[in-house]
């Protein structure tokens, strides 16, 4: 990224920017030294469904928020090698989610609290966890609990509720078709996407289209550094809360 930024070019990029807020920060600095323009994507704020809840909820069409909840559980779970390697959850799954909701209640987190699971002997040995969960509480005072895991045996569940004084708006699963079998035994619906190239496809599409656009000059690119050192430092703070067992203030 920094030898394309020598040349000035818009740059896109898939999170993370880098590993750390300070390098977030720095080549940030870097390319807006060299007038290049860094464009990091979190695709969640491109899916029609996750657009249309996060507009209901900046439009105040629930009230003011109180809580939300959000479940992210991979599929297939990656192999056994990388989550040993560099699979730590809270890097590796939380930022597209954190970047999400603080864009959708328009607000920062204010504390973090973190705890994690191991599966498996071998992964608890390792000190890696394959399940987590991430307590955030925001400015304005709403609760937001966030759920992960690195595998789903029914395929790629993406989920979240927010609750507010007038009423909740919710992100639902998207299936592999829309069938329906209905029959004595019960009512059938297909397994859910396999992973996220078919869950997010189409939202992928729409960045790579907005980032053209960029580049024409038509739009300004919507993610900024600030959400991105934001998102990275509420990751750390998840990461240090799971291995102290308690709360970090940011």
């Amino acid at each position: 990224m920094r030898e394309a930024a020598e040349y000035g070019l818009y740059i896109f990029t898939e999170k993370p920017v880098e590993e750390t807020a300070d390098k977030i920060k720095d080549l940030y600095e870097f390319c807006n030294k060299h007038g290049a323009k860094l464009c990091c994507g979190f695709q969640r704020r491109f899916d029609l469904t996750y657009k249309a809840v996060a507009d209901a909820v900046r439009a105040n069409k629930i009230g003011k928020p109180l809580s939300a909840s959000i479940f992210f559980a991979d599929h297939p779970c990656p192999p056994i090698e990388f989550l040993l390697t560099g699979g730590d959850i809270f890097m590796d799954l939380s930022a597209h989610d954190v970047d999400y909701i603080r864009y959708a209640l328009n607000d920062d987190v204010e504390s973090v609290y973190a705890t994690g699971s191991s599966s498996t002997e071998e992964l608890k040995t390792a000190g890696v966890y394959d399940n987590a969960t991430m307590v955030l509480t925001f400015k304005e005072g709403t609760i937001v609990t966030l759920t992960m895991s690195r595998s789903a045996s029914y395929g790629y569940d993406q989920r979240c509720e927010i609750f507010g004084t007038e009423g909740l708006v919710c992100v639902n699963n998207e299936h592999a078709d829309s069938s329906i079998i209905s029959s004595v035994g019960g009512v059938q619906l297909s397994r859910l996407k396999h992973s996220f190239p078919e869950r997010f496809d189409a939202a992928f599409a729409k960045e790579l289209d907005v980032f053209a656009d960029c580049i024409l000059g038509k739009v300004d690119w919507p993610i900024f550094e600030k959400d991105c050192i934001a998102t990275q430092k509420i990751a750390d703070a998840a990461r240090k809360s799971a291995q102290t067992n308690q709360v970090v203030n940011l």
